[in-house]
């Protein structure tokens, strides 16, 4: 693909992520790899429903502008950091999706193991350690974090999403939210039931077979439920 039309493509999912509500303003920020450790991002203080290609910014993985009159996210080493922690991720999107949010703002976790898809997707969604917005603790916070998922909550301050590319990080974007909405109608309606252990081994087994098998197993790295004996 050419940078030309990654710049289009990262536009077009930058307007998807502004009509969806998965972020508000000059909120989130968008980032494609390129060869030569080098990518592509939105530049800070950007809309992402607004964005035009001409806007985004070339960077290499130390941050350094190479190609860009604005200058780029002030979430770049986050972006940095997941790219130089995993080979495989071609492209990185931070949003604010306001439910997914809310729940960190209420101090609950998306952890659970409540949605089967959820559970073959991500396995498990962590939230990551408060981090300064718009400051180099994000990159520190998602570190431990990024090499076993592809969906991060950041407490108070959004999600961050990975895939082989742009469309991939944007749908778990929208899985992540879609627990989140499930989760909280849930807890609207009284309780929220989690998968039985027997359901979880079954659906690692799923895992696997997607070639999503983790070395930890989901209940050892998750204990967040309150599993029966």
């Amino acid at each position: 693909m050419t940078e030309w039309q990654l710049r289009r493509d990262i536009v077009a999912i930058g307007r998807k992520i502004y009509q969806k509500d998965f972020v508000a303003a000059t909120d989130g920020n968008i980032s494609a790899r390129l060869f030569g450790n080098r990518m592509l991002i939105t530049p800070g203080g950007s809309c992402l429903g607004e964005l035009i290609p001409n806007q985004l910014v070339l960077v290499d993985f130390t941050g350094r502008t190479l190609s860009g009159t604005a200058k780029p996210s002030s979430e770049t080493p986050m972006h940095i950091m997941a790219y130089n922690q995993r080979s495989d991720i071609k492209s990185v999107i931070h949003a604010h999706p306001p439910v997914t949010t809310g729940f960190t703002v209420a101090g609950e976790s998306l952890a659970q193991c409540v949605i089967p898809e959820i559970v073959v997707a991500f396995g498990t969604i962590p939230t990551a350690q408060y981090a300064t917005a718009s400051s180099d603790e994000g990159a520190q916070v998602i570190k431990g974090l990024i090499g076993n998922h592809d969906a991060i909550i950041l407490d108070r301050h959004g999600t961050l999403t990975v895939g082989v590319d742009l469309v991939d990080a944007f749908r778990k974007l929208e899985k992540v939210e879609h627990c989140a909405r499930v989760t909280l109608t849930a807890r609207q309606l009284g309780h929220v039931k989690t998968l039985s252990v027997e359901e979880i081994k079954r659906l690692e087994e799923v895992r696997k077979k997607l070639g999503y098998a983790d070395q930890v197993s989901l209940c050892e790295r998750c204990g967040v439920c309150i599993l029966p004996e």
